[in-house]
């Protein structure tokens, strides 16, 4: 939400929990505020190298998680919106079931480094105007 303010997106937050979705325009509003904020690092090949590399890896992390909870319904609720149980694939998860836990942890990480990032470079932007 810091990301859409710097960019100064006007139109709702995207609906529904589809997390491939959200990451795609997440992803798309974090590398347009890096083009806005350091145009030249954006178009370095150590941008490339640090931070396109560390998107890709956390859009990896998104994706297995996805695998298991495409739209963010499974941990969540016992049913479905139309009241069927809602059925995880046991042999998925019993394979994922031990990285469960790290891939958590990492996609948190990141994201909580990504809010920060953009929290502050926000709060210069306010600083800015006033």
């Amino acid at each position: 939400m810091n990301n859409w303010a710097y960019l100064e997106i006007r139109h709702s937050f995207p609906k529904g929990h589809d997390i491939y979705k959200l990451w795609q325009k997440c992803r798309k509003a974090l590398q347009k505020t890096d083009k806005l904020v350091d145009p030249q690092f954006a178009e370095s090949q150590e941008y490339i190298k640090e931070i396109i590399q560390a998107y890709d890896a956390l859009e990896a992390d998104l994706n297995k998680f996805a695998e298991i909870d495409p739209d963010s319904q499974h941990f969540r609720y016992p049913v479905n919106s139309h009241g069927n149980p809602i059925v995880i694939d046991k042999r998925l998860l019993i394979e994922l079931l031990h990285e469960l836990p790290e891939l958590v942890k990492r996609i948190s990480y990141n994201l909580n480094g990504i809010s920060t990032g953009i929290y502050t470079i926000l709060q210069g932007k306010y600083d800015a105007l006033a």
